[in-house]
């Protein structure tokens, strides 16, 4: 009888949601009045999770001019750590949870090895990832990030105890993204990279992300591997070319007990870009994969480079809210998230 009165709940208890949400790699070092609109945009769009950085790219230059230059956690030599930034981010995740939005944290961005971050200086770019010293120095920030800094808004308990507020941690960015001959030869480096967070994180809940590829070269069948340590692997795609790879990305995920997010994607600025949007959105609901947008800004587009940016509040603001909330309209997702969206 108890069995019979269980059966009907079933079907909607195991249904699972989508959802949207959004980078924006620098917006603990927005001013507060824009990082206060970042996140209530965020809100009424219902976007659940914004992706940041540490410090290290020049992407925050399309942010408001007043954003706050902060030195990297290790600008200072490799194992001098400076909290800085770590405190900006300790703000950062108390005004989202406000709005009930969580954190994807990357541990590193592989556009700071472009640039000159201390790791290139003394091991290059591809030691960064080859090199014994540069993975045990990137493994001790990794543990510094995710035990030995304390936020001190919350009760100076580390990130690794934070799961109301932190959804999620990557080892890096777009990891190796520059040269894909290093990429695919050296996917350990991130499985061991996302076994030195869990090493740091036993809360299942906060999960662990690849940092995302190529478009389909972000779908590795290694990360499916039951030693990988990774949960989510996560796509950066700007092709629209979804439908090549995902139901197979789809099916190694579920069958590996693992996860898809598309991590970024992004439409150009041009006279097609509201039918692109809708486009793009489209493809991706129709796996019910949840995506994350590349990026919002609070200040006006300068049209600078790759132009993908888009003003909360401004120009195509009301055509990716309204993507965001149907999105998170979805309920047949083929992954569960909500543990993690938990707040």
């Amino acid at each position: 009888m108890k069995l019979l009165l269980l059966l009907p709940l079933l079907p909607s208890a195991l249904a699972a949601s989508s959802f949207a949400g959004s980078n924006n790699y620098y917006a603990w070092a927005l001013p507060d009045a824009d990082r206060h609109a970042l996140l209530d945009g965020m809100k009424a769009a219902g976007m659940k999770v914004l992706l940041r950085g540490l410090p290290g790219s020049q992407q925050g230059r399309k942010q408001a001019t007043a954003f706050l230059v902060i030195p990297d956690l290790e600008a200072k030599g490799i194992g001098s750590y400076d909290d800085t930034v770590l405190n900006r981010i300790d703000q950062l995740m108390v005004d989202a949870h406000d709005r009930g939005i969580k954190l994807l944290i990357g541990m590193h961005d592989v556009n700071a090895l472009k640039g000159g971050d201390i790791y290139e200086q003394i091991y290059g770019e591809s030691g960064f990832y080859t090199n014994s010293a540069a993975i045990n120095n990137f493994n001790q920030r990794i543990t510094h990030i995710l035990n030995g800094h304390k936020n001190a808004l919350l009760g100076n308990q580390p990130w690794s105890e934070l799961g109301g507020h932190i959804f999620g941690y990557e080892p890096q960015n777009e990891p190796m993204i520059f040269d894909q001959s290093l990429y695919t030869s050296h996917l350990s480096w991130i499985c061991n990279a996302a076994q030195q967070i869990r090493n740091n994180v036993g809360d299942k809940n906060q999960l662990i992300f690849t940092g995302g590829g190529s478009a389909g070269a972000s779908v590795q069948s290694a990360f499916f591997s039951s030693s990988c340590a990774i949960d989510v692997v996560a796509i950066h795609d700007y092709t629209d070319g979804y439908d090549s790879y995902m139901p197979s990305a789809i099916s190694q995920a579920k069958s590996a007990g693992k996860k898809l997010i598309v991590e970024e994607w992004g439409s150009l600025v041009g006279s097609g870009r509201t039918a692109n949007l809708n486009s793009n959105a489209q493809k991706i609901n129709n796996y019910q994969v949840p995506w994350l947008y590349w990026q919002l800004i609070t200040n006006a587009d300068p049209h600078q480079g790759e132009d993908y940016e888009i003003d909360v509040g401004g120009t195509d603001w009301s055509t990716i809210e309204g993507l965001a909330q149907a999105t998170g309209k979805l309920t047949s997702a083929p992954f569960d998230f909500s543990a993690s969206l938990a707040l």
